[in-house]
């Protein structure tokens, strides 16, 4: 996938992954039941699948926008 021209749309990624990352950990941590090996591993997998899935999103959006706006002259 090709990076976005906006520093925004490339910043969003990183935010809603650390979004859920911590919102993961606590979770996680807040049970009291679990170890931190499983709550670090928790917050991993929080914060890897938000940034993939919201870039995958966006590139969607963007290339589906990028497409839209040509016009044909055939």
């Amino acid at each position: 996938m090709s990076e976005p021209d906006s520093p925004v749309l490339r910043l969003i990624p990183y935010l809603a992954a650390i979004s859920a990352a911590i919102f993961a950990g606590l979770a996680m941590a807040g049970t009291g039941e679990s170890n931190l090996l499983v709550t670090l591993v928790a917050a991993g997998a929080g914060y890897f699948g938000a940034h993939y899935l919201v870039k995958l999103i966006i590139h969607v959006i963007v290339t589906r926008f990028d497409t839209g706006d040509h016009d044909d002259q055939s």
